[in-house]
């Protein structure tokens, strides 16, 4: 799978020179044995490792390797106060290279530290949950919002499957929640250069691809005696999906409006916290925002679209309802320099047409959940402990759009709603 990556830095179809910071990505039985060797290779010689309550056991399995450690809390998320935690362990411990063992957390908790103290890290993932464990931006809640940083991608990754194919079955699922929800994040890239011009790579989302058709033919073919493959199988796509998100410098190829559903969700501005994993909010989010696209397909309308009312888009008033005491933040995020991607729209007689075309890639919201649920994942809001009546959903798809400033069709149907 990885031979994909090589082939793109290479020679890629867009013209551009892509860059990886990851140099080695391995998973197998001896991936610990390989990174012990990697880290003698490279000199480093004071390595500290950061994990967290429920990954501490495989750290301290790390016994030929001798490190300072971090334990952070069990259900610790990525935040300020956790990420200055790790900071000032890493200046204290004069490490030279640290080693995130754990899941999403740990990761982004990890790499937003490395890449302020300018340390590199190595990425020991103990169970194949997120795609983020390659990424080179940390997806952080900051005082309350949900941002995206730039962040030190790990210049290696060694993945055991004796660790991460014994983590519970609910971890692998959130995985594939996570690979799934590429289907809309690809299609809203391919969106955003038609209506934009932005710039888009086909050889990175062909990589994207990838790993989802490779999710979807283990989903089918798994059965108890094919559950070790099975989980190989996500994991290696999870981090071919980071690798797609460090070609491109930004998290374009794997987040769009599914993301931005779970993300809104994990803000807590229009409901409770949840305890459901990332990976379960992004899948859930994506049948979401499946329903949704394929209604506006069916009567999509260039000249609402043209139409667009800036003004009221980012009315304060409008804001405000949802993200209270975040808007100015908010408004900050879709305002860069006081202009957003919306203004940049160019519609003509070859828009819609161009979009259905590109519509194709999306399955249908059953196929979608079909999958999820033979992986295990949840489907519903209330399978993952949010409102699920008609009023709160509809709040979700009309404020989910503010998460980022990123050009998605969820962000133009509701746009041009208004």
């Amino acid at each position: 799978m990885f031979e994909s990556v090589t082939k793109l830095l290479e020679s890629c179809p867009c013209g551009r020179k892509h860059s990886l910071l990851t140099d080695e990505c391995v998973v197998s039985d001896d991936a610990a044995v390989q990174m012990k060797e990697y880290i003698a290779q490279r000199g480093f010689q004071n390595p500290a490792i950061i994990c967290d309550e429920n990954t501490r056991i495989f750290a301290d399995a790390l016994t030929d390797i001798t490190a300072a450690v971090l334990t952070v809390d069990g259900h610790a998320h990525a935040t300020e106060v956790y990420s200055a935690q790790a900071i000032d362990f890493v200046k204290a411990s004069g490490a030279d290279v640290l080693i995130a063992v754990g899941s999403g957390s740990v990761h982004d908790i990890t790499r937003y530290a490395a890449f302020d103290v300018k340390v590199p890290f190595i990425s020991y993932p103990t169970a194949a949950s997120v795609d983020g464990f390659v990424s080179g931006v940390a997806a952080m809640t900051w005082y309350g919002q949900k941002l995206t940083f730039e962040s030190a991608p790990p210049i290696a990754v060694f993945a055991v499957p004796e660790v991460f194919c014994t983590a519970p079955t609910r971890l692998t699922a959130s995985g594939v929640g996570d690979v799934i929800g590429k289907y809309t994040s690809l299609f809203d890239w391919v969106v955003g250069e038609i209506l934009t011009g932005e710039y888009r790579c086909p050889g990175i989302c062909g990589l994207e691809y990838e790993a989802i058709d490779a999710v979807r033919d283990a989903i089918r073919n798994r059965s108890p005696e094919t559950e070790r493959e099975y989980t190989i199988k996500v994991m290696e796509a999870l981090l071919l999906s980071g690798l797609a998100m460090q070609l491109t410098g930004n998290s374009r190829p794997a987040s769009g409006s599914e993301h931005h559903m779970s993300h809104l969700w994990e803000m807590c501005c229009i409901n409770e916290d949840s305890d459901a994993l990332h990976g379960e909010k992004v899948g859930v989010g994506l049948l979401y925002v499946l329903r949704e696209y394929h209604r506006y397909l069916n009567t999509m309308d260039a000249d609402a679209i043209a139409a667009i009312d800036l003004a009221k888009v980012f009315d304060r008033s409008h804001i405000e309802k949802a993200y209270g005491s975040l808007t100015d933040g908010i408004l900050k995020e879709n305002l860069p320099k006081g202009k957003s991607s919306l203004a940049d729209i160019k519609v003509t007689a070859e828009t819609v047409p161009a979009i259905l075309e590109a519509a194709k890639t999306l399955p249908t919201a059953e196929e979608a959940e079909e999958l999820l649920k033979a992986a295990g994942a949840p489907v519903s809001n209330k399978e993952i402990n949010l409102p699920y009546d008609e009023a709160f959903i509809e709040k979700t798809l009309t404020y989910a759009p503010y998460v980022r400033n990123r050009l998605t069709l969820l962000k133009v149907i509701q746009a041009s709603k208004m």
